[in-house]
């Protein structure tokens, strides 16, 4: 038994990761670092088969750090793509990652290589490896978690570079204690003493012990070590950690601009020098944001002009605008920081394509879709200042990319600046394309009363309102399937066990969500509505699968969010696997890679749609459950 668990160790550790990579190959199994990596994909057989826009991210791990990612353009030749990913001398090993939209090729052992110098893998690949194994490789590639194999490719990487051992040593151990606490608890409580016996004293050493004390969840030590560390270091990175989160949590925008001002000092700053911008951007937003608050436009422009990155900013300055446009509050200040987010869009235009983009084209794609968002936020400023013409233009060119939302607005837009003939063209060919909503029925309702037509408007809807059905059945019936759907039995918030497979006969819709997700919790007035719609249909269950909640109170943390918002309801939680804490049982099930994700079950016990995202609008989000509900009760009929 010894000999065979050797013999895999060996097969583990010294053959081509490739081996395990069945639709990717590297035409070199060991490319040399500096040297371009080049590799095939055959999506044949993966989730993104068939796919037309397929899209690769590869992370290229150096000696130490967070590995830089880049997106990779690839030539198609029949089914097969080819690449080439550009490494450095000082790169240790590539992940790839392919999507197609939300959907991804999540493969459990992972697309990778190990990179070689002069034919030998360095040891720093396998560190990188069992970081792979043991965090990355699950959040960005959808690797399994394997601890175990981590361990192996740390010990690996330790004997051929001993050195490595105490650089990387709490890492190693919390993978090892999550494996056998109490082995693990020894070595970790043997390399505490010895750390702290090391002379002469060093920040890096007491910061491990500081690290392995978490691990052994012994906070009053952790807490103790953490501030010997503080006085011992005080220009030290765990000093300027304490420093920067102290001063965020600030609610006062000038004790927070004070305790800055005395970061700056003490760590020997200048917010001029390009660097040290860098450095406190984070701060300087949160600082922009409470004096945004308490509306000190002035401060709030100042520190918001120390966020170097011009997307970024953009995003912030629209981040900030949006919430006031709603509720028409400060509009002057709003349209003025709306404005610049735009012509911060157009200045980027003119800039060098990040790493991050393929193409061009998919870079300068990404700055239209941000110009949109940001000219629709602009549009609603300029209505609320009385500037209805100014708001057609910038609604126009937001357009591409509007919702339901946006197109309500551009109708009313149009209305109010005079010109009624063309916002009832749009609002008539919005509701018979199945985009309208309820306001852009009541503004055509207005509209077409003026008119003063023979036909009468409940005539005249209905035949619209009957081409948006037929529209809006068409596009569903292309994205129908037909897949048996996975059971589950999970507990409510009542502490009642809620069978999938006992609801048979109903159409059942399943909804995969968690409070953290913004668009989750922008989609529950639709659903509430939809959950009001059908409250009195017993062939129609709604259950709102709560999942990737890891907080250790989720419990209450869903209860309390739940009962806050007045949502009624039916929220089961997900389940834990047993030998994979990092993943939910029902969730994995039914392969979610994003949420919210919605299911709708026929009375069959089929899954007949998967609808990932959010409608928009609530009426567009009942508008489109009518529609799958009453498809997948009829193809379970037949």
């Amino acid at each position: 038994m010894k000999i065979f668990k050797i013999f895999c160790f060996l097969l583990f550790v010294l053959s081509p990761v490739t081996i395990f990579a069945q639709h990717v190959k590297f035409i070199n199994d060991l490319p040399e670092a500096g040297s371009p990596v080049k590799f095939t994909y055959d999506p044949t057989g993966t989730p993104l088969a068939g796919k037309e826009d397929i899209d690769c991210r590869a992370f290229v791990f150096a000696m130490q750090g967070f590995p830089k990612d880049a997106a990779i353009k690839m030539v198609k030749k029949g089914q097969i793509y080819e690449g080439t990913v550009l490494t450095t001398d000082s790169s240790t090993l590539v992940a790839l990652a392919f999507t197609s939209g939300m959907v991804k090729d999540e493969n459990p052992q992972g697309y990778y290589v190990r990179l070689a110098k002069k034919g030998i893998v360095v040891a720093e690949a396998y560190i990188n490896e069992a970081y792979l194994y043991e965090f990355f490789g699950k959040y960005y590639l959808g690797m399994n978690v394997d601890s175990e194999k981590s361990v192996l490719t740390y010990e690996k990487g330790f004997a051929m570079k001993p050195e490595l051992k105490d650089k990387y040593l709490s890492s190693y151990l919390s993978v090892k204690y999550r494996i056998n606490k109490e082995e693990a608890g020894k070595l970790i409580n043997e390399n505490i003493n010895r750390l702290l016996a090391l002379r002469p004293e060093q920040e890096k050493n007491l910061k491990t012990v500081f690290t392995l004390y978490n691990t052994l969840r012994l906070k009053s030590k952790s807490d103790s070590i953490k501030a010997i560390i503080i006085e011992r270091y005080p220009k030290g990175s765990m000093a300027y950690s304490a420093a920067t989160d102290a001063l965020v949590k600030e609610r006062s925008a000038a004790v927070m601009e004070q305790k800055l001002n005395d970061l700056i000092k003490k760590f020997d700053l200048d917010p001029d020098q390009q660097a040290d911008r860098n450095r406190l951007a984070y701060v300087s937003q949160r600082l922009a944001q409470a004096y945004g608050i308490e509306k000190n436009h002035n401060k709030f422009k100042m520190y918001a002009e120390r966020i170097p990155d011009k997307l970024v900013l953009a995003s912030f300055y629209n981040t900030v605008a949006w919430p006031l446009a709603e509720k028409n509050d400060q509009t002057a200040f709003a349209a003025d920081i709306s404005k610049k987010s735009i012509d911060l869009i157009e200045a980027a235009k003119n800039d060098q394509r990040p790493p991050s983009y393929s193409s061009d084209e998919k870079y300068h794609k990404e700055l239209s879709r941000m110009y949109a968002m940001y000219a629709d936020t602009y549009a609603l400023l300029l209505h609320n200042l009385g500037k209805d013409a100014d708001a057609v233009f910038y609604q126009e060119k937001a357009m591409e990319f509007s919702d339901s939302n946006g197109n309500e607005r551009y109708v009313m837009y149009l209305d109010l600046s005079g010109n009624k003939e063309k916002a009832f063209l749009k609002a008539e060919e919005f509701l018979r394309e199945a985009k309208g909503t309820a306001g852009i029925k009541e503004r055509f309702r207005d509209l077409y009363v003026k008119k003063n037509l023979n036909v009468p408007f409940e005539t005249y809807i209905a035949d619209i309102e009957k081409a948006a059905l037929q529209k809006e059945r068409e596009k569903w019936a292309k994205k129908m399937i037909n897949i048996p759907a996975p059971d589950f039995s999970l507990v409510n918030l009542k502490g009642e066990a809620v069978n999938l497979s006992a609801l048979k006969g109903k159409v059942v819709i399943v909804d995969y969500w968690a409070t953290w997700c913004g668009p989750c919790v922008a989609s529950f007035p639709g659903m509430q509505k939809a959950v009001n719609k059908y409250a009195g249909n017993p062939d129609v269950v709604f259950l709102f699968v709560n999942t990737w909640q890891t907080e250790n109170n989720r419990e209450k943390l869903v209860r309390d969010f739940i009962s806050e918002k007045k949502f009624t309801f039916n929220v089961l939680f997900d389940t834990k696997n047993k030998q994979d804490s990092s993943k939910f049982d029902a969730v994995s099930a039914y392969k979610v890679t994003g949420i919210p994700t919605k299911f709708i079950i026929g009375p069959d016990g089929n899954i007949r749609f998967k609808s990932v995202g959010s409608a928009g609008s609530a009426d567009a989000i009942v508008r489109e459950l009518d529609t799958m509900i009453t498809m997948a009760s009829e193809v379970s009929s037949k």
